[in-house]
């Protein structure tokens, strides 16, 4: 059993009928967006804290989630059709890019209610969005890149005061760096 699964979702799971549901949390500039792929608002303990999911029916999509056994990155993509206009000027004002976005794998019992604590699946930050219109509503896509590709970006930093001042400004610790760069250097001999 995996460390993060309740021991109610792990008995749900292995029941003989099994009603899962996919959900996914994304945090705009403007607000989190919350969906879930059934019909109707959900309310459901995810990542730490209970929430309400708008439904969008069948009208949400994701893209295969891979796992590997090897330490890669890989992303997703969401794909929410029949949009309202006006979730898509929602998504075109605000600011998306590098922000958290999450997918989460949940189970509902027999009386409709949501297995304690979903199952996050994948985490990342939100990277391109897509839109498409058609005459009367239309399809986003947004791509969801894992947290690994930090690892990808090069480090750009310097070993210079001023560099240094950016994360400890009263730190001179590379105050004399620039002096040593052409100060010639004799070892072994004595000075005259």
């Amino acid at each position: 059993m995996a460390r993060d699964i309740t021991s109610a979702f792990n008995t749900a799971i292995t029941d003989t009928v099994v009603r899962p549901i996919m959900a996914i949390e994304l945090e705009f500039s403007t607000g989190t967006l919350r969906f879930w792929n059934g019909y109707g608002d959900i309310t459901m303990t995810a990542g730490g804290s209970s929430q309400t999911f708008t439904g969008t029916g069948d009208l949400l999509g994701i893209s295969e989630i891979e796992e590997s056994s090897v330490l890669q990155m890989s992303g997703v993509t969401l794909t929410l059709t029949g949009i309202k206009s006006s979730l898509i000027s929602a998504a075109l004002g605000a600011e998306y890019t590098n922000r958290k976005g999450a997918i989460y794998l949940g189970l509902v019992n027999s009386s409709g209610s949501v297995v304690a604590d979903v199952y996050t699946i994948f985490k990342g930050n939100m990277d391109v969005l897509n839109i498409a219109e058609g005459s009367e509503t239309a399809t986003i896509q947004l791509k969801l890149e894992s947290r690994l590709i930090r690892f990808e970006k090069p480090a750009n930093r310097m070993y210079t005061l001023e560099d240094q001042k950016i994360d400890y400004p009263t730190d001179v610790g590379f105050e004399f760096i620039p002096d040593l760069q052409d100060k010639e250097i004799i070892w072994g001999k004595k000075a005259n």
